[in-house]
């Protein structure tokens, strides 16, 4: 989901090709690589390299999600999330007097996002963000490396702290956005160019090392302009056990409430 995407004369014209020349001069003497795969190898670095890379798309996390609808009082919820290769899934726990009183389950097998809700089972809902998961952290930093080709640097301005890549996808224009000191993923903004309103965006800060390799600790997300989540992870581990059968709803996840659930005997279909 990214955003909106000219006088016929002439000194305006001069004035707009200087501008052009400066920024490009500006990217050369600054260290900014000037083509969208250069500036993508330059993060894959950043993140020590394929190998390491390519281990931050399998973790086991948790942390905190912020409660949005809340205006008066600032509210948070128990927040866990798994992650291997295309499969997700995620756990947003209450328990406000230190017992779980609700849950919400939300999974997604690589094509079909199902959600699991207290007195409704399971669900299947629209994909949305899970959709788009190959363009966000981590799997965006694997993903540049191979959209080159249709990418196109956005042009650098002085005292901007981020480079960004605007890159096609079909129908999916992807705009990432570097931090210009570390080089880490700073954040992405997606657009379909049949929706060009509904514009989704999610930043990563507050990167710290897990077993060698930066991992941002805060997400926050938009769409359509309109804060959509932010969530806290104070605990990553890169090395969790994850077997297929954990992305569905299990029995672990919902036996504080009532014990056994009907619902965890459903797989999530095969592809």
């Amino acid at each position: 989901m990214t955003g909106r995407y000219t006088e016929n004369v002439l000194k305006p014209a001069l004035r707009f090709g200087g501008a052009a020349l400066l920024a490009l001069a500006f990217v050369s003497c600054s260290g900014v690589p000037s083509s969208p795969e250069g500036a993508a190898k330059k993060m894959l670095r950043a993140y020590g390299g394929e190998k390491k890379a390519a281990r931050l798309r399998n973790f086991a996390a948790k942390g905190f999600i912020k409660d949005l609808s809340s205006e008066t009082v600032a509210k948070s919820y128990a927040f866990d999330v798994y992650r291997k290769g295309s499969l997700y899934k995620h756990k947003v726990m209450a328990a406000p007097v230190g017992k779980l009183t609700d849950v919400i389950v939300m999974y997604f097998d690589g094509t079909t996002s199902r959600e699991w809700l207290q007195g409704k089972g399971i669900h299947t809902i629209p994909s949305m963000e899970l959709g788009l998961l190959k363009y966000r952290f981590p799997d965006c930093i694997q993903w540049a490396q191979t959209a080159g080709k249709t990418g196109k640097m956005v042009p650098v301005k002085k005292g901007d702290s981020v480079v960004r890549i605007r890159y096609t996808d079909g129908s999916e224009v992807i705009t990432i956005a570097l931090d210009r000191k570390s080089w880490f993923l700073s954040g992405v903004e997606i657009t379909n160019t049949s929706d060009t309103a509904a514009v989704y965006t999610e930043s990563y800060d507050h990167y710290t090392d897990i077993a060698d390799i930066p991992f941002p600790q805060e997400f926050k997300a938009t769409f359509r302009g309109a804060p959509y989540y932010e969530y806290l992870l104070s605990v990553v581990d890169l090395d969790a056990d994850l077997p297929d059968t954990l992305f569905r709803v299990t029995n672990e996840d919902t036996i504080e409430l009532f014990g056994p659930a009907q619902e965890a005997t459903q797989a999530a279909p095969k592809k």
